[in-house]
């Protein structure tokens, strides 16, 4: 990415920032649809998990400049074939991923969170080798900017706690640009900020339940999917994608180290609000009380494993009481269960179980709608911590070699 890393032979004019870096955008050649396509797989993953960065996906390929410099021509309307090209085939791709395997993740999110939190953590991780390469020198400019941008994370992490609820059309909106982080700045996850939002499930839902739609030709569900969740998402990336591929592509040129090192920041900041062992948090559900009483559904709760479940509901505020009408480990969710929550304005509270297609889509055409939360089970063990340790490593490796493969992997070996 740097000067002395670009191939002589490629003959791009460099463009000298103040900092005294020279950053050239290598786009010359035949354009790699083969790369172009497994970045595309690897950019939809990335944007269906909190804690990885689709843009860190894109920089592993070696892809990541030429992206930005295609996106941002494409949004000047500087039309050429490669640009058209590179960024059709990186969300083209992308597109397909999320739509093919948005309920695949979704149950693996809830069945298997702390196992999936352990991988997300070391593909994060995975990507810093190569933004490491792009900081050097490193420079106190470069420290201070990656510390701001990992202080930002943590923030994200402790102080800001995921919500719940159905999200209005501008919080998807606001969603949807938040998204366009994961495809463009490598380090940060726009999937993980949209689980501090409390727009994580509900849009990942969303996507799941529009494909059921689609599936079931149920053209009438489709539709009211699409106009409530997937336009005002889809508006919000498309406006996030314009102003930050424009704004990125100069910082890189101007600033490029410190632009860096804050990304950086990001990168290594990202990883602290997926701690796999994290008890969940019911703060947002006082919401759904009626008359200062939360009345609670419960299924899969066995008292040597769902202990955090009651201590965590007892913390709720001190005006709302909790009451729990059932709750057993062989609670079977079907239309009793739908109809005893209708009845009592009741939350269901599913823990470490699974929850059938069918019983989903009957809450979410349930009038008045319930709330469904699945809570995973995140309890800590010798055995999971041994599990979680390899699934880091596993997670590393994968996106480390990804970037060894990239054409600024090979140039750094030479």
């Amino acid at each position: 990415m740097r000067q002395d890393n670009v191939n002589k032979a490629d003959d791009q004019p460099a463009i000298q920032s103040p900092e005294g870096d020279a950053t050239a955008i290598r786009s010359s050649g035949s354009i790699p649809f083969i790369r172009l396509s497994i970045t595309g797989v690897f950019m939809g993953l990335a944007n269906l998990v909190p804690g990885v960065s689709g843009g860190t996906m894109v920089l592993a390929l070696g892809l990541y400049e030429e992206f930005i410099q295609a996106f941002s021509d494409l949004t000047r309307l500087r039309l050429s074939l490669r640009a058209i090209v590179v960024v059709g085939m990186l969300f083209g791709v992308s597109a397909l991923t999320i739509f093919g395997l948005a309920g695949v993740v979704q149950f693996l999110m809830e069945a298997f969170l702390p196992g999936m939190l352990a991988l997300f953590i070391g593909m994060t991780l995975g990507g810093s080798p190569m933004l490491y390469k792009e900081m050097k020198p490193v420079g106190p400019q470069s420290l201070i900017s990656g510390g701001i941008a990992f202080v930002l994370m943590g923030l994200l992490a402790f102080v800001f706690e995921p919500g719940m609820g159905t999200p209005g059309f501008f919080m998807l909106f606001v969603g949807g640009v938040a998204g366009s982080a994961a495809m463009i700045l490598p380090g940060i996850s726009g999937s993980y900020i949209l689980l501090i939002l409390g727009l994580y499930l509900p849009i990942i839902g969303g996507v799941s339940a529009f494909k059921d739609a689609l599936s079931a030709r149920d053209m009438a569900q489709a539709f009211d999917i699409g106009w409530s969740i997937l336009l005002p998402v889809g508006v919000g990336v498309v406006v996030g994608l314009m102003i930050l591929s424009n704004l990125l592509k100069f910082l890189l040129k101007r600033y490029h180290r410190v632009t860096i090192g804050f990304l950086m920041g990001l990168l290594l900041g990202s990883v602290l609000g997926l701690y796999p062992f994290k008890e969940t948090r019911f703060n947002k559900l006082p919401r759904y009380a009626v008359d200062g009483e939360l009345r609670v559904l419960g299924a899969g709760w066995e008292a040597n494993e769902s202990w955090s479940v009651y201590r965590n509901l007892k913390k709720l505020e001190p005006a709302v009481s909790v009451r729990v009408l059932s709750a057993a480990s062989d609670a079977v969710l079907d239309d009793s269960t739908l109809d005893q929550a209708t009845s009592a304005s009741a939350v269901i509270i599913a823990y470490d179980t699974d929850v059938s297609a069918a019983f989903r889509r009957a809450i979410r055409t349930a009038d008045p709608k319930i709330e469904l939360l699945i809570v995973p089970n995140t309890e800590f063990s010798v055995p999971k911590v041994f599990m979680v340790l390899g699934l880091m490593g596993i997670g590393f490796f994968i996106t480390f070699l990804l970037g060894r493969m990239g054409p600024e992997g090979r140039d750094s070996k030479a």
